[in-house]
C-alpha cells in the first residue's frame, strides 16, 4: 500500500487489487462531487480513506478532535456514498496522529478567506499579574506556586493539579485566577458541567460540549465532589482528563475532599488524579489575616480599628476567608454608620473564646457511632452484620442523613456501596425504634453545645 493525493483532492491509501483501487477512486470522486460547502471540503481534506474490502472502509484521521468533527458533519454523507458506489456499510475511524501534519496546513489555507494579521501572533499567552491580587501565606503557598507553573507551562508539570480544602478557603478564587491568567483557558463549576453533559446527551450533541472544553490549554473544573454517584459524568471526566494528558494540556480540579474520599468515583479516575499533584489549601493563617486587616485599615486612614482592637482580632482563629470577609464587612459598616467597632470586636472575641469550632463531617459522625457501640470504624463501613456493628451502621446512616447534605445514594456509597433502599431501611429502623433515642439525644446535645460548621458534599 502507498499514500497518494487523488485527482479529486482526497487522500487515498491504495492497494495492489486493481478492482478495489478503481472502486476507491470512484467512491472518492462521487464523495467529493456531493460536497459543495467550503467548510465541509476543509474537513474532508483532513482525512484519508482505505478500502479493506467491498464492505469495510477505514476513515483515517489525525486526531480525536477531527474524528468528532467528521462524525458530526460528514459521516452520514460518507456512509451514504460508500453504500451507493461500493455497496458496503461498515465505516470505521482510525486515529493516526502522524497523519495530521501531512494535511492540516494545506487544507486550512484553502478555506481561509482573510489573512490573519501577524500582529496577533505576538500576543502574550499568559499574564501572572492577576496572582498579585491573592493573599499568600503558609496555608496556600504551595497551591499558588503550582498554579503559576500550570499557567506558564500547561501540561508539563503538576498535571492534573488537584486542589482541595474546606469551603471558603479560596479554592474557587484560585481557579478563577488561573483562568484569567491564561488566555486559552476555561473555568466551569460542577453544576454547569453536569447540566451541559446531560443536555448534550438529551439533544444528541454532546460533541459540541466536548469540543468546547477540549479546545483550550487549561481546563478548570470546580467542586467535583458533586459528581459523586453520577457514573456517566464521572466517566466523561475520566476521558476528558485523559485527553488533556495525551495532548500536553493542563487540567485543574477543585474539591472539598481529598481524592481518596471521593467515594463512588471510578478507581482509574482517582489513579489519574493521584498521578498529578494533590495539594490542599488550609484555613487562612495569621499572616494573611494581618494583611487583610492592614489593607482594610489603610483604606480608612488607619482609623477603622484601634491598636487594641487590632491585637484582639489577631487572637481569633478563623476557619475560612468567608468568615474573615464577614468580619471586615462588619467593621466597615460600623465605621461608616458611626457605631464604632469596640463593642463588636469584644462580642466577637467572647463568642470565639467560648466555643471551639468543630466541623460536622462524616468522619466526626463515624467516630461518634464507633465510640458509642465500641466497634472499629472499618467494621461500620464493612459488610459485617453482627448486632453491634449493624446498630452502629444504622445510627451512622441516620445521623449522616439528618446532619449533612449527603443524598441517600451518596451515603450508600460511603457505607460500602449499599443500595438506596438499604440506606432508607436503616433510617426507618432508627426512626421507628426507641433504642436509638438516647444515642441521638446525646449527639444532638453534643453539637448544640458547640459551634459547628456543617459539611455537605
Amino acid at each position: 500500500m502507498f499514500f497518494l493525493k487523488s485527482e479529486v483532492s482526497l487522500n487515498l491509501v491504495m492497494n495492489s487489487d486493481k478492482n478495489m483501487e478503481k472502486l476507491l477512486v470512484e467512491f472518492s470522486f462521487e464523495l467529493n462531487k456531493s460536497i459543495t460547502n467550503k467548510t465541509d471540503k476543509y474537513w474532508l481534506d483532513q482525512l484519508r480513506f482505505e478500502l479493506l474490502n467491498k464492505k469495510e472502509l477505514n476513515i483515517i484521521v489525525g486526531s480525536d478532535f477531527v474524528k468528532s468533527s467528521i462524525e458530526r458533519k460528514l459521516l452520514k454523507n460518507i456512509s451514504s456514498v460508500f453504500k451507493r458506489v461500493v455497496g458496503g456499510s461498515d465505516c470505521v475511524f482510525v486515529v493516526d496522529s502522524s497523519f495530521s501534519s501531512c494535511v492540516d496546513k494545506t487544507a486550512y489555507t484553502e478555506v481561509k478567506e482573510e489573512p490573519v494579521e501577524q500582529k496577533e501572533t505576538s500576543k502574550p499567552l499568559y499574564d501572572l499579574s492577576f496572582f498579585d491580587d491573592l493573599f499568600v501565606g503558609s496555608c496556600n503557598n504551595l497551591a499558588i506556586t503550582a498554579a503559576k507553573n500550570v499557567v506558564t507551562a500547561p501540561g508539563e508539570r503538576f498535571n492534573p493539579l488537584f486542589v482541595y480544602g474546606k469551603p471558603g478557603v479560596g479554592k474557587t478564587q484560585l481557579l478563577k485566577t488561573i483562568s484569567k491568567s491564561r488566555f486559552s483557558s476555561f473555568y466551569i463549576d460542577s453544576e454547569s458541567f453536569l447540566e451541559s453533559y446531560i443536555s448534550g446527551i438529551k439533544n444528541n450533541d454532546i460533541d459540541v460540549f466536548k469540543n468546547k472544553i477540549r479546545s483550550v490549554d487549561i481546563l478548570l473544573i470546580d467542586d467535583i465532589q458533586f459528581f459523586i454517584g453520577k457514573k456517566g459524568v464521572s466517566e466523561e471526566l475520566f476521558h476528558t482528563i485523559n485527553y488533556f494528558l495525551n495532548n500536553s494540556k493542563a487540567v485543574v480540579l477543585a474539591s472539598d475532599q481529598k481524592p481518596q474520599m471521593l467515594k463512588g468515583f471510578p478507581e482509574r479516575l482517582i489513579s489519574r488524579i493521584l498521578n498529578g499533584l494533590v495539594t490542599d489549601i488550609e484555613k487562612p493563617d495569621k499572616k494573611i489575616f494581618l494583611e487583610v486587616l492592614k489593607n482594610s485599615n489603610k483604606g480608612f486612614d488607619n482609623t477603622l480599628i484601634s491598636k487594641k482592637e487590632f491585637d484582639l482580632l489577631l487572637s481569633l482563629d478563623f476557619q475560612s476567608f468567608r468568615e474573615i470577609n464577614g468580619v471586615v464587612n462588619n467593621l466597615i459598616i460600623n465605621k461608616q454608620t458611626g457605631v464604632g467597632n469596640s463593642k463588636y470586636v469584644a462580642e466577637l472575641v467572647s463568642m470565639y473564646s467560648e466555643n471551639k469550632i468543630m466541623e460536622l463531617t462524616p468522619e466526626f459522625i463515624l467516630d461518634y457511632c464507633s465510640n458509642v457501640y465500641q466497634v472499629d470504624k472499618r467494621l461500620v463501613l464493612s459488610k459485617n452484620r453482627s448486632e453491634q456493628v449493624s446498630n452502629a451502621r444504622h445510627l451512622f446512616i441516620y445521623l449522616m442523613r439528618k446532619h449533612t447534605e449527603y443524598s441517600l445514594n451518596q451515603i450508600g456509597i460511603y457505607v460500602g456501596n449499599r443500595s438506596h433502599s438499604t440506606v432508607l431501611s436503616s433510617i426507618k429502623k432508627v426512626e421507628g425504634s426507641h433504642s436509638f433515642k438516647r444515642e441521638i439525644n446525646i449527639f444532638n446535645n453534643k453539637i448544640e453545645n458547640s459551634s459547628l460548621s456543617f459539611s455537605g458534599v
